[in-house]
């Protein structure tokens, strides 16, 4: 009788274990950021939770442009190339860089603080195939992230007053910042060297410094 209640005793207690153990498999495969689970949005071969901690973008295999992918890259966050600037008809201009205090003329209101690029077209003809280089320097660590950026459909009309939106914001027109960059992450004073480039147009450049405080949270 006690052998018998001693194999009951056994067998549920074996099956509250498999119980527990298959509830447990099942809350690991559902929760993405619990241990053996891991989410590559870029599908770079870096996990979104490392992308954070390099500094590279978790939606951008390519995070600075370079054409290395950010796995192969050994400074994935550094563009490793030589920028070759665009020479002929010197018809456009940058009027104004802006990393902070930003405004959205469409809103009439402020807009949270991104990379815009405010250019003018002094010809008669329309301007596309542009493309941006851009670098910010920490200034207190020297820390330096440059990316290369074609901006693809852009064009700016004849006689055309245009913003280039630089941010995570997603919005139509816009295009993408590397959220774990340090315009985001770092609290100290940051200058912007921009080259903006155009095939069959004289390169303009800027330079443009972002006042030390509070990081920048992602639009």
């Amino acid at each position: 009788m006690k052998n018998k209640l001693l194999a009951g005793l056994v067998v549920v207690v074996l099956l509250v274990g498999i119980g527990v153990l298959a509830g447990c498999t099942t809350k690991q495969t559902n929760n993405p950021t619990a241990p053996g689970n891991t989410v590559d949005s870029d599908k770079d071969g870096i996990p979104d939770t490392a992308e954070k901690t390099l500094g590279t973008d978790p939606l951008n295999p390519d995070t600075d442009g370079d054409g290395i992918n950010d796995t192969a890259d050994s400074h994935p966050t550094i563009y490793d190339g030589h920028i070759m600037e665009s020479t002929g008809s010197a018809d456009f201009s940058i009027k104004e860089v802006i990393v902070e205090n930003n405004y959205d003329p469409i809103t009439k209101t402020s807009a949270p603080d991104h990379l815009e690029i405010v250019l003018v077209n002094n010809g008669s003809q329309n301007i596309s195939n542009f493309e941006v280089f851009y670098t910010i320097t920490d200034l207190k660590t020297n820390q330096t992230q440059s990316t290369l950026l074609p901006l693809n459909g852009f064009i700016l009309g004849s006689h055309q007053e245009k913003s280039v939106h630089i941010d995570v914001s997603g919005k139509e027109g816009h295009f993408r910042a590397n959220p774990n960059s340090i315009y985001y992450t770092s609290k100290n004073q940051l200058q912007f060297n921009v080259i903006v480039n155009a095939q069959g147009h004289q390169a303009q450049r800027a330079t443009v410094k972002k006042d030390a405080g509070g990081t920048e949270g992602p639009e």
